[in-house]
């Protein structure tokens, strides 16, 4: 029987599909391993779509779904398949189950990491402490892909089976991954958005808009009354326009609970302020001052309405009198540059005195002091006359084979004392010859046991 059953697809790469069940192991599988539910999906969509396997299809898709979703579980890819649960998750049978997961195994998309067994989990887990419950092995799947889907995506594969690792990609793998990542990025932008106008209402979110009964279209009349109403109050040319949201972006930076809002509708909001004469400055400085909420839905909004309420309080100052005076506000650094030049003009007599006169007289006397000075002698190393190398002490000490040799303390007391040491006598001991008598005593008592001995065996053998 044939391990694997060779077909064309869809797709112009060729792919066997792995029916013995010997090689859908993870030591033994052809795949390589994935770890991101993502690379599994794109892989299983692609071997579905390109109709390597005649049974695969949109339930097959279904199935690995569901697969994905359980990898992040494991560092590795790993993942458990219940039956009953996959079944009850999907709306399938049980038979319907395996035979899918069957599928992605033959297209190998699925090896085995361990298999299930009907093994009490329960039983095992807590041993003398089990009384009664029962819950099986399960088994556990490792996500793969084919290197067919490997060849179709463009990408350089090194290694075989399952501990192969991508190291890099083709020209057309470059090309398909280009063009994968805008069509992600084209997915994930924000709809555009219209710019904003200053208006006085507080936006609202799209969703939380609801037309409740009546018409859906604003009256003639009503559109009318409205405009006018918009458009009250003293005109504004465009150049002020501008400067007036220039100012507010440059707020927008300085206070932070203004980074949120609208720079068009936070300029509105100051407008009264700005077109009395206040810098950005006077006003950073005054709205850095006001107590706010932590999160503020329209900082435009709360900024008019509390213009108002302080003007209204006199906790506001006028509206002509700005809190930084103009000639404290120095843009362009010309008050700097100014204070330059006079701190160089005021210090340029006295620099230029001290290198003309002073400097001169202060080198001359600086190096007379340093030839009068009288050169330190240095004194000599002495060694300490108790410190010497212990190798030539050990070598001046006399031979300690005679018992009356001067003792090592003694030597070395002489020689730090400049002392002649006292002279070994060099007469040798007595010698003493009783330890001669006791061997051959010795000796004279072995033989006469020895003897004995004869005479007790000669004895007790003439009986026998």
């Amino acid at each position: 029987m044939a391990a694997t059953r060779s077909r064309q697809g869809t797709s112009r790469h060729a792919f066997d599909l792995v029916a013995d069940a010997s090689h859908q192991e993870l030591a033994t599988t052809a795949s390589r391993q994935l770890r991101r539910d993502s690379d599994f999906l794109a892989a299983a969509r692609f071997m579905v779509g390109a109709g390597f396997h005649a049974k695969a299809g949109r339930t097959t898709l279904r199935l690995a779904e569901a697969f994905a979703l359980r990898m992040h579980r494991s560092k590795d890819g790993h993942f458990p398949f219940s039956i009953e649960a996959t079944a009850h998750e999907l709306g399938l049978g049980r038979r319907a189950v395996l035979n899918h997961a069957r599928y992605l195994r033959e297209l190998g998309l699925l090896a085995y990491v361990e298999h299930g067994t009907r093994t009490n989990v329960l039983r095992t887990r807590h041993g003398a402490a089990w009384a009664t419950g029962y819950r099986g092995t399960a088994t556990l799947f490792a996500a793969v892909a084919p290197r067919v889907w490997d060849r179709a995506m463009g990408r350089r594969i090194e290694g075989t089976g399952y501990m192969a690792r991508q190291v890099g990609v083709t020209d057309e793998g470059r090309r398909l991954a280009v063009k994968d990542a805008r069509l992600r990025a084209a997915s994930k932008a924000p709809a555009r958005r219209s710019s904003c106008t200053p208006s006085v209402g507080v936006p609202q979110e799209a969703l939380s808009l609801k037309t409740v009964g009546g018409n859906t279209d604003t009256p003639r009349t009503r559109a009318k009354t409205t405009r006018r109403t918009a458009v009250n109050g003293p005109r504004v040319s465009a150049a002020e326009r501008a400067r007036g949201v220039s100012i507010a972006e440059r707020l927008q930076r300085e206070v932070w609970w203004l980074h949120r809002g609208c720079a068009r509708r936070l300029a509105c909001a100051l407008r009264p302020l700005t077109a009395a004469g206040w810098t950005w400055q006077s006003l950073a400085a005054e709205l850095l001052t006001w107590g706010v909420p932590g999160f503020l839905r329209d900082p435009a909004a709360y900024v008019r309405h509390e213009l108002a309420r302080r003007q209204r309080l006199g906790h506001l100052p006028h509206l002509t009198a700005s809190v930084v005076a103009d000639d404290q506000v120095d843009e362009h650094g010309t008050r700097r540059t100014d204070m330059l030049r006079r701190r160089e003009e005021a210090h340029h007599p006295a620099w230029q005195r001290y290198s003309e006169q002073l400097r001169p007289q202060l080198r001359q006397q600086l190096a007379e002091a340093r030839a009068t000075r009288p050169v330190r002698q240095t004194p000599p190393v002495s060694r300490p006359m108790w410190r010497e190398p212990e190798e030539d002490f050990l070598a001046s000490l006399p031979d300690q084979s005679w018992g009356n040799s001067p003792a090592p303390s003694e030597v070395y007391a002489a020689r730090a004392w400049g002392h002649r040491p006292r002279s070994a006598s060099r007469t040798p001991p007595s010698s003493d010859q009783g330890w001669l008598e006791e061997l051959r005593d010795q000796a004279e008592a072995e033989r006469a046991c020895a003897a004995l001995r004869t005479e007790l065996e000669n004895w007790a053998a003439g009986r026998g």
